[in-house]
């Protein structure tokens, strides 16, 4: 898997629905956020782009020790065809999940 170059966490909500990476002069915006509605949905949009940085590394952890045979999650389940099924469903997901997020910013093929 590609090592994606994000802006450097921690990511941070400042001001009004403004997520934003470094302090001072070194500070980056991440992103603005519309908001509609009794806000919400837009709260919870904020919290989840704050949270991203952290969420991808643990995610990534979680990916590679699955994938090493260090943590395994299917032998609980291993009487249970349909449980296995289940749990290879989630690893896929979670490998697409990541590929997606290291693809940011290339063109879709």
């Amino acid at each position: 898997m590609t090592v994606p170059t994000f802006t450097p966490a921690p990511w941070r909500r400042v001001g009004h629905r403004t997520i934003a990476a470094g302090t001072g002069p070194d500070r980056v915006t991440i992103c603005e956020l519309y908001s509609w509605g009794d806000c919400t949905e837009a709260d919870a949009n904020e919290a989840l782009i704050e949270a991203a940085p952290e969420l991808f590394a643990a995610a990534s952890e979680v990916f590679a020790l699955l994938d090493a045979g260090v943590l395994t999650v299917g032998t609980l389940a291993a009487d249970d065809p349909a449980r296995v099924a289940a749990c290879g469903r989630a690893l896929n997901a979670l490998q697409g999940a990541l590929a997606k997020a290291t693809a940011a910013g290339r063109p879709a093929s």
